[in-house]
């Protein structure tokens, strides 16, 4: 049994790296002495039903008193700087562990960690070569950059050295341009348990969306596709379930919601309620564009309806690289969806069996792999490490301690 330390931001989140992060504790509770380091407290009752899990053997370990205290203060509003001086933290008490694995993308760990990868930081590529930036930064000058790119302490030796993994295959070929190295490919953790989708003549002619509620999840276009479906003819609905991270979009949202009987706003609902919905709608919908992967997209699948993406990103593995699902754009998915509801023998095309969705994306394969990763590590570490610290100012060092 080893001391494994699992690195996380914010567990109450309840995004899809929240789910990840949940499925590796309770992959590893049962033979190792696990710790949560992350940023928050976290309410394991109210995750464990929420993603449908059981973590009861871990203890928690908040990352000093800065980063906590930046995370409470502002939110999301400095996203990289916490994730900087959550990663110098780790480091700092990495010897106190066997083996350290990150859930929060790449950071700056020395070698025998293990860190999954949802989407890489690319810590030692300047911002202006950076393609797309998609962590929230209150200033993205040079100063701020600096200032977190030095906190966390990232270099390209230490990524190598590392045992990477990536949520997708296009995750993983944006590490390689990043870092040189390519990640081994271990899909999310999907819940498939609960999912019984029903005939497909007993559903609904609606459209779900899963996932949290933002703005780069697009959810004010989707409420104008389904607006553009309906003068096509098509008489459907929207839900849109989720928990809220973004008060002054949801508001948004809201307000588009009222003017609209067809589209209920009805945030984060307890997971049967979830289950239950998805199963009896026959279609789905997800508006991020660059998602790394999409678990929701997943789910969707998983429960037996057809869902419609953004061409981009990695929920191409999802739907199997069907154009007629891949939109892009919200004048191209109406056309796409109008096509699909048109067309009952596509619609049965289409459909995805929901033990292939099992087979490729369970939660029972992914632990499989997460405890098999962490014992090929811990066989390959002496359970020590060390390195060079960033130096920092004696206040700063000692307020991320």
């Amino acid at each position: 049994m080893a001391d494994v330390a699992v690195i996380h931001m914010d567990m109450m989140a309840k995004g899809g790296g929240e789910a990840v992060a949940m499925n590796v504790l309770e992959a590893l509770q049962a033979d190792h002495d696990v710790t949560l380091l992350t940023l928050t407290t976290p309410d394991f009752e109210e995750l464990n039903d929420y993603f449908n899990t059981d973590v009861d053997s871990v203890s928690v370990r908040k990352a000093g008193h800065l980063a906590p205290f930046v995370h409470e203060t502002y939110g999301l509003k400095y996203y990289v700087l916490q994730n900087a001086l959550l990663s110098r933290y780790a480091r700092r008490h990495a010897d106190e562990y066997d083996l350290l694995v990150s859930t929060i993308n790449e950071l700056g760990l020395e070698t025998d960690s293990v860190q999954y990868i949802h989407f890489p930081f690319d810590w030692t590529v300047s911002l202006d070569n950076r393609e797309h930036i998609f962590h929230p930064t209150v200033e993205d000058d040079s100063f701020y950059e600096k200032l977190c790119t030095r906190i966390a302490g990232v270099k390209r030796e230490d990524i190598r050295a590392n045992t990477l993994l990536a949520n997708s295959r296009w995750t993983a070929s944006v590490v390689e341009d990043a870092y040189g190295t390519k990640p081994r490919v271990v899909h999310p953790p999907i819940d498939t348990s609960e999912f019984e989708p029903r005939p497909w003549e007993e559903r609904e002619d609606g459209f779900v969306t899963l996932g949290r509620i933002e703005r780069s999840k697009r959810i004010a276009e989707m409420i104008e596709i389904i607006d553009d479906l309906r003068e096509r003819g098509h008489d459907t609905h929207f839900h849109v379930i989720g928990p809220t991270v973004d008060e002054e979009y949801r508001e948004e949202v809201a307000a588009m919601a009222r003017d609209r009987p067809y589209v209920e706003l009805e945030g984060e609902i307890p997971r049967s309620e979830l289950v239950e919905r998805v199963c009896n709608h026959k279609y789905g919908i997800h508006g991020k564009r660059f998602e790394h992967f999409g678990m929701a997209v997943a789910e969707l699948a998983a429960a037996g309806a057809i869902p419609f993406v953004p061409n981009d990103g990695g929920q191409h593995a999802i739907v199997d690289d069907r154009e007629e699902l891949l939109y892009e754009s919200p004048s191209d998915a109406v056309e796409k969806m109008d096509g699909v509801l048109s067309d009952p023998s596509l619609q049965r095309d289409l459909r995805t069996r929901p033990d292939e969705i099992r087979r490729r994306f369970g939660r029972e394969r992914f632990r499989d792999e997460i405890r098999a990763v962490v014992t090929d590590a811990l066989k390959g570490s002496d359970g020590r490490r060390s390195g060079v610290r960033v130096e920092l100012p004696d206040d700063v060092a000692e307020s991320t301690d």
